[in-house]
């Protein structure tokens, strides 16, 4: 990979939103906007592309983006769909979400950018992919900018259709997907690591998507590349441990961050696995301490 680009910004879409936590406390996130905030702390200048209400959470999206010094341009402001909110419980530590229905995320409109040479990867999840608006921004933008693509499929019922898959991963270069999700897809057992390899072949096969993140839980990750090769990528450990929200997000920005400065895999991996780690031992996805992303990238 170039100097060049290695200095591009990736271009995110998706969701923003406000968690709302059993405890009361509101907590900025979503899981593209996770994402994006993550890999600007680590000192890239990702181009975030969503959709705010007009609304006070809309105003506290962009604040907190300004704050930060994010790149807000593209940030979209609905005068009749309010700011996208989930619905957290957590129970043993692992959460589970209500993601509240027609928001404005879901009706992000293709934003005006004519050149994107500018750009490094564009990222996006499949949860955007649930209205048929945000969808179709999401199909004009893979056909006009002819980016590499950074897929984060999540396989959440009700918020997902497998009928969706071919549209969102044909060709992508990157598919972060967890071994559940991998199973689900393809039918396979995915309970060893050889049952991965063997289920990814399949995948690759079908949708010709070139590398993927396989997450285990506990059993760490592992990235299937293109070229035949395998890394195994150990789980950090949490201490203390806090919630586990977010700590998906936190590895594939790393990935993200990872890719775009051309960063060997195995070490990225490791760096990956260590951070998502570290956002389990904070309450919530995002950190607005920038010390939290010092030295994550070796």
């Amino acid at each position: 990979m170039t100097d060049t680009t290695a200095s591009r910004s990736p271009l995110i879409l998706g969701e923003v939103l406000f968690d709302h936590f059993p405890d009361g406390r509101q907590v900025l996130g979503g899981a593209p906007f996770n994402v994006a905030w993550n890999v600007h702390g680590m000192g890239f200048n990702p181009c975030m592309v969503s959709a705010v209400g007009k609304d006070a959470p809309g105003q506290q999206v962009l604040q907190a983006m300004q704050n930060w010094g994010m790149n807000a341009a593209q940030i979209q402001t609905s005068d009749n769909k309010p700011t996208g909110a989930v619905e957290v419980k957590i129970e043993d530590g692992e959460p589970s979400y209500d993601i509240l229905q027609d928001r404005a995320w879901d009706y992000i409109q293709p934003p005006p950018i004519e050149d994107y040479s500018q750009y490094s990867y564009l990222y996006y999840g499949s949860l955007a992919y649930r209205s048929e608006r945000t969808a179709a921004t999401i199909r004009q933008l893979i056909e006009e900018s002819n980016l590499p693509r950074f897929v984060d499929l999540n396989v959440r019922p009700p918020w997902f259709d497998e009928s969706w898959v071919s549209e969102l991963v044909d060709g992508a270069d990157w598919l972060k997907l967890n071994h559940d999700e991998l199973h689900r897809l393809t039918q396979m057992p995915c309970d060893t690591l050889d049952d991965i390899r063997k289920a990814v072949d399949k995948f690759r096969t079908a949708h010709k998507v070139a590398n993927f993140c396989i997450t285990s839980g506990s059993k760490g990750a592992f990235f299937a590349t293109s070229d035949g090769d395998g890394i195994e990528v150990a789980v950090t450990q949490a201490d203390p441990f806090a919630d586990a929200v977010g700590a998906g997000d936190g590895f594939a920005s790393v990935l993200l961050a990872g890719l775009i400065s051309g960063r060997p895999l195995r070490q990225v991996g490791d760096a990956a696995s260590r951070f998502a780690g570290k956002v389990c031992e904070n309450h919530g996805a995002t950190c607005q301490d920038k010390s939290f992303y010092e030295n994550v990238l070796p």
